[in-house]
């Protein structure tokens, strides 16, 4: 409410000249009018313990998109005055590139329609219907609330991130159990060029550590030969500078990342419009905690791959130059979970509106 109100005080400044008493009149109108408002949320927030977690993290999750647009205008201005065209590892451009800035805030204005939804529907029950619906609304919340308790599965399942081929088998078992039309095509193909540079590089360096004193013995011998053309090539590819592991890493990243909330985004839209079969939201909440900690589980472990490969990369480079990338590597990979992890609580209200929607049907003859 005091938002709003000072907007307004803003849009509508007061005159210079102004009769008696009238800065008293609107004054005392606009201070009432904010009594209200928080009475009403300190109303609201005791007949509901969880209200004041649930508007906290909304106002979290709402201003997400907002905090990384401005990261990567930041770091856009930056370099501008570079006057450079090479690809920079700044993970905010990048995740914008893969349009997961335009998923993330199209998922908060459907979360902030739905939630206007469910107080309007409830504004117009009383009554046993209203407590019966409150009820329900809570069970829901309950289970998203109850995500941060699920380590220990989590943990069982971090195995399963090692074969591209399980965690896509696992998120078309998911998105299936959902009852919604969706594949998880382009998250698939993130995830496994991700993997393919990454254990591409471990054998690269597996097959030159185990041939290094072979070459070392036959060095020689090769200077003596005239070079082949086609060698020179399969050594090129052998080789990463440090700084393209970490531009990879960072781009693989933000990827991934952008193709989970994109995957979560199209997840909340086939739940309010185009559900192949009605499935209970307190089920279908249960089915996205088990998807969304796949998808955390996969992106962490991705990150630590990416901090081997950059270490072995820099593995001749002083620790001034090293750790910062190993550092941003880690940082980014926790940062990655975090907005999926926001994401998935942006879906709450989206599972509440499909609820009221299921339970009116039902409820007409």
């Amino acid at each position: 409410m005091q938002p709003q109100i000072r907007a307004l005080q803003k849009a509508h400044p007061p005159p210079l000249h102004r009769p008696l008493g009238g800065k008293s009149v609107l004054t005392g109108g606009l201070d009432a009018l904010e009594f209200i408002g928080k009475k009403t949320m300190n109303v609201l927030a005791e007949s509901d313990p969880g209200f004041k977690r649930t508007k906290t993290l909304m106002e979290r999750t709402v201003s997400l998109s907002q905090m990384l647009r401005e990261a990567k205008e930041k770091e856009k201005q930056r370099l501008a005055q570079q006057l450079t065209m090479e690809r920079t590892a700044h993970y905010g451009m990048l995740f914008d590139e893969y349009q997961g800035l335009s998923h993330l805030e199209a998922l908060e204005i459907l979360s902030n329609e739905s939630e206007s939804k469910v107080q309007s529907f409830l504004a117009s029950l009383d009554g046993e219907k209203l407590e019966l619906l409150k009820n329900d609304l809570i069970s829901i919340k309950d289970i998203f609330a109850a995500k941060e308790l699920e380590n220990e599965e989590s943990q069982e399942e971090q195995g399963l991130e090692e074969k591209g081929e399980e965690f896509a088998r696992m998120l078309t078992e998911l998105l299936f159990e959902l009852h919604v039309a969706a594949t998880p095509d382009k998250l698939n193909k993130a995830m496994k060029k991700a993997h393919d540079w990454v254990e591409e590089d471990q054998t690269v360096v597996s097959v030159d550590v185990a041939k290094e004193s072979e070459e070392e013995t036959k060095k020689k011998e090769k200077e003596e030969k005239p070079q082949d053309p086609q060698e020179d090539k399969k050594e090129e590819k052998r080789t990463k500078t440090i700084e393209e592991v970490y531009m990879l890493s960072i781009e693989s990243l933000a990827e991934v990342t952008a193709r989970c909330i994109e995957q979560l985004h199209k997840v909340a839209e086939l739940i309010l419009h185009g559900q192949e079969e009605e499935k209970p939201a307190q089920d279908q909440a249960k089915v996205l905690i088990k998807l969304t900690t796949a998808m955390c589980n996969e992106v962490a472990s991705l990150s630590k791959k990416f901090t081997t490969s950059l270490t072995t990369a820099g593995s001749n480079k002083k620790a001034e130059v090293l750790n910062p990338m190993l550092s941003s590597v880690l940082l980014e990979g926790c940062n990655s979970t975090t907005y999926i992890q926001d994401a998935f609580q942006l879906l709450l209200p989206v599972l509440q509106v499909s609820h009221i929607q299921t339970s009116c049907l039902k409820a007409q003859p």
